[in-house]
């Protein structure tokens, strides 16, 4: 699995943001390279990369913490360092995919800020990447040409996922 769009309400971000330890130092290789390994950004440069790495924020979670709930607005990318989460459909307390290190959720989030489709429970105590949308939306709006790539690599995937059911 790995790939989930979902989303948070300002409240309960507020919420999160108090009962998860956010700080801002610099991601470590292994955590660039997680970034990396996104699809979304895997026509960005190193330079771009870096800065886009630049944006992020490490964040834990306890266990049983909701990350994003089913509804709620989009407002960040998550890529999970360590630690087990699950996700869950509409108001439904039963899993349908496990995520684990690697596994990342919210790009379109990055994209639209629309209403998440599903919600992701701290299984264990997680560590994860997190990219607000307002920051994000800032680097696009300064610079452009990261913003034509992530076009170009949504428009391969759709032409990928359009020639695979023809």
């Amino acid at each position: 699995m790995g790939r989930i769009d979902s989303g948070m309400s300002s409240a309960i971000l507020t919420k999160e943001m108090t009962s998860a330890r956010a700080t801002r130092p610099r991601l470590d290789r292994r955590e660039q390279e997680l970034l990396k390994q996104v699809p979304l950004f895997s026509g960005l440069s190193r330079k771009q990369l870096h800065g886009l790495a630049g944006l992020a924020e490490k964040v834990r979670f306890g266990e049983g913490r909701t990350l994003v709930q089913y509804g709620g607005r989009g407002t960040a990318f998550f890529v999970i360092v360590e630690g087990k989460a699950k996700v869950t459909a509409g108001y439904s307390n039963r899993a349908f995919a496990h995520l684990g290190p690697g596994d990342f959720f919210g790009e379109l989030a990055l994209l639209d800020g629309g209403p998440r489709t599903a919600s992701v429970i701290a299984q264990t105590p997680l560590v994860t990447i997190r990219i607000a949308r307002a920051e994000f939306r800032k680097m696009l709006e300064s610079q452009p040409d990261v913003a034509i790539k992530l076009l170009e690599e949504l428009s391969r995937r759709l032409r990928a996922g359009r020639s695979a059911s023809n």
